[in-house]
């Protein structure tokens, strides 16, 4: 027997077949998109619309989500309008409308709150919000809402909902670059499941692990982990997670200088994302292709999925992927000696990096920094960019990194 469908990976009409008629669906679904009237704007070119920076799509799309809770609050009973909130929020974060996706769960939560019964839904609304703050990188917010859900799942000896919190908190000390303290909160959240048998947190924790293991170079048990989560999902038919761990296996095959593997796995991930809506993830298989055809310096390939790339992190606001977009765009317009360009693009992405407190991602444009003050014949900012970067390698431990630095700089 196939397993269910996970909340989110419903479509927003199978979602609302499940509560209304047939009618007010499709009264809902026929509004979302709306053909513009003819004007002078709309025979602009779509080279020139892209070449803007806004998606050349003639339709204007507008959430339909404050009709829908209108109309459930008065037809529905508030068990049901407790479970409709529940899958459009998820919905909402899976398409990337983080906006709806946090006015959805805030409302969730003030009804869950008032009702102590509604206990364990508290806690789940409050992990959620916590993971949409941190897509958005706003980790002092995010860190508040998980830890009030963690305190909550324990009250309530929910060994999953503290496993839940924990690879979420190690998902975001990965982000920050602090690898060891997000191994801990790995390592936390697989021993709460040590008498659980929940293969999709399971997946999860083991797409974490391998993201860790791929960082630091232990590609063989990246790999294995990656391989492992593929078939829990493909199981599951889970196919968000699929798309997910094929954008992570095209990140791990191009670390081991796989490139024509890893294009595959990124296309793969972006057919899927594309097709579902994945937004977050097909905003990084974009940046991952980019990454790739600069190694294979094919520059005008790499700004086209750059560019792509910029858009969808731009529409769910996703800062550090658009502060990874400014490096590799950075990296374009340096090796194609467009030197002004490079260090606009380079500091602004190292900015957004330590305003995000990214510890990795920094090290990571200084590194380029250094590269690109090197080819401009100015030793002292190269030095002072490499020797940032270092720092970071070496309290890691990437003892490649830090000998190639060493090299650069003369040591």
């Amino acid at each position: 027997m196939s397993a269910p469908k996970r909340e989110n990976e419903n479509s927003l009409k199978d979602i609302l077949c499940d509560f209304f008629d047939a009618q007010t669906v499709l009264n809902f679904t026929r509004g979302c998109s709306t053909k513009t009237s003819k004007s002078k704007t709309s025979t602009i070119s779509a080279k020139n619309v892209i070449l803007a920076g806004q998606p050349a799509n003639p339709f204007i799309d507008y959430s339909p989500i404050d009709f829908i809770i209108t109309r459930a609050e008065v037809e529905l009973a508030e068990g049901e309008l407790l479970k409709l909130l529940s899958r459009l929020g998820h919905h909402s974060i899976t398409s990337g409308d983080f906006t709806s996706a946090v006015y959805i769960f805030e409302k969730l939560l003030a009804i869950s709150k008032a009702k102590p019964k509604t206990n364990l839904l508290t806690a789940r609304t409050l992990l959620s919000l916590g993971d949409i703050f941190s897509r958005q990188a706003l980790w002092g917010i995010s860190f508040n809402y998980i830890n009030e859900a963690y305190s909550l799942f324990k009250q309530l000896n929910n060994n999953k909902g503290c496993a839940d919190c924990e690879n979420l908190l190690g998902s975001i000390y990965g982000e920050l670059g602090n690898l060891k303290q997000a191994q801990i909160h790995f390592e936390a959240a697989l021993a709460f499941l040590k008498h659980n048998n929940d293969a999709c947190l399971k997946g999860k924790i083991e797409i974490n692990l391998g993201i860790i293991n791929n960082i630091e170079g232990n590609y063989k048990a990246a790999f294995k982990y990656y391989k492992s989560a593929l078939n829990k999902f493909n199981t599951g038919k889970d196919l968000q997670r699929v798309a997910e761990i094929r954008h992570n296996l095209g990140m791990l095959n191009s670390k081991m200088h796989k490139y024509e593997l890893a294009i595959k796995e990124f296309d793969r991930s972006i057919s899927l994302s594309s097709k579902k809506q994945y937004l977050y993830t097909l905003g990084i298989s974009y940046l991952g292709k980019a990454v790739v055809h600069v190694i294979k310096e094919d520059y005008e390939l790499s700004d086209l999925f750059a560019e792509k790339a910029l858009q969808v992190c731009h529409k769910i606001n996703d800062r550090l992927s658009i502060a990874d977009v400014y490096k590799v765009k950075g990296i374009i317009y340096r090796d194609t000696k467009n030197y002004e360009l490079a260090e606009n693009y380079l500091l602004t992405s190292l900015r957004i990096n330590t305003e995000l407190k990214n510890e990795m991602n920094k090290a990571e444009t200084e590194f380029e920094l250094g590269i690109l003050y090197k080819r401009m014949k100015n030793s002292a900012k190269s030095k002072t960019y490499f020797e940032d970067a270092k720092i970071y390698y070496t309290k890691i431990g990437a003892l490649n990194e830090v000998k190639g630095i060493n090299k650069l700089i003369g040591l």
